[in-house]
Formats: C-alpha cells, sequence, structure tokens
C-alpha cells in the first residue's frame, strides 16, 4: 500500500470538510434561513434533520450525535417545541425517558429549506462551466460511491 497516497488522503479528508463548510455551507444556509420566518437557528436543523433521518430519539441520543451538550439541547428542543416542529413523547418501555419526534409542520419546514439549499446550490454553481460541473458530478459520485464502502 502506497503510504504517501494514504497520507495524502488523509490530509485530503481532514482539510476538505471544514472547506466545504465554510465557503458552501454557511453560504447557502444564510440564503436560506433569510426566506424562513421562524426564528430557527442553524442547530434548530441540524436537530430537525437528525430526527428526520432516525425517526424517533431521545435527547441524550441527539445531543450525542451533533455533539451538543444536554443543557444546551434542552433549551433548543424547548423551542422546537414551541414553535411546533418537534413534539416530546414519553417512551413505551422507560417513562422516565422522553423521545423526541419531528412534527409535520417540521417536516413541511425541512422540506421548504432543502428546496431553498437546493436552488441556492444551483445558482451558486451556475458560474461554473459544463465541463467544470461534469467534472464535479462525476467526483461527488465517486466520493459518495467510496464513502459507502468504508460503512
Amino acid at each position: 500500500m502506497n503510504t504517501e497516497i494514504l497520507d495524502s488522503i488523509a490530509e485530503d479528508l481532514f482539510t476538505i470538510p471544514p472547506l466545504i463548510g465554510r465557503s458552501i455551507r454557511r453560504k447557502l444556509l444564510r440564503i436560506a434561513m433569510a426566506h424562513i420566518q421562524e426564528d430557527i437557528s442553524p442547530p434548530h436543523f441540524e436537530i430537525m434533520k437528525t430526527l428526520e433521518e432516525a425517526g424517533v430519539l431521545h435527547v441524550t441520543e441527539i445531543g450525542e450525535r451533533l455533539q451538543i451538550p444536554k443543557p444546551q439541547m434542552t433549551h433548543l428542543i424547548d423551542k422546537l417545541v414551541f414553535l411546533e416542529m418537534v413534539e416530546r413523547q414519553p417512551d413505551a418501555n422507560d417513562r422516565r425517558i422522553i423521545n423526541i419526534t419531528l412534527t409535520s409542520k417540521g417536516k413541511t419546514l425541512l422540506k421548504k429549506h432543502r428546496r431553498m439549499i437546493e436552488d441556492a446550490i444551483k445558482k451558486s454553481l451556475a458560474s461554473l462551466t459544463d465541463e467544470e460541473l461534469a467534472e464535479l458530478s462525476t467526483s461527488l459520485r465517486k466520493l459518495r460511491q467510496i464513502f459507502l464502502k468504508l460503512e
């Protein structure tokens, strides 16, 4: 195995995600957030997306997945409950555990948010040439395939 290539890949995997986060995600999130009337922050959206993917989770599980401390999680969940984006449900097996689930209002907002993000991505990428778009598309598909193999 070529350790030089592995070193290069390790460095790229370490440096590229923050670059994507800074250059694309924040910009797109600002664009999308500007069109949403509810007072919801990016961490609120991360909680809602996590619930959309996982279904029902308790507060501790959400906090662990997103690396958010429990006191902050409680505050974030309270706000989402107030806005009717999520609801608390007692656990069927352990009444001490309160599960959190996404409401239909929350699901609708996530769909609207996703469409806005996708539109913003398209606008952002419109400055690329057809050749650059094709290369990016091919590269992203390859990355997806590789990461699925690593799971």
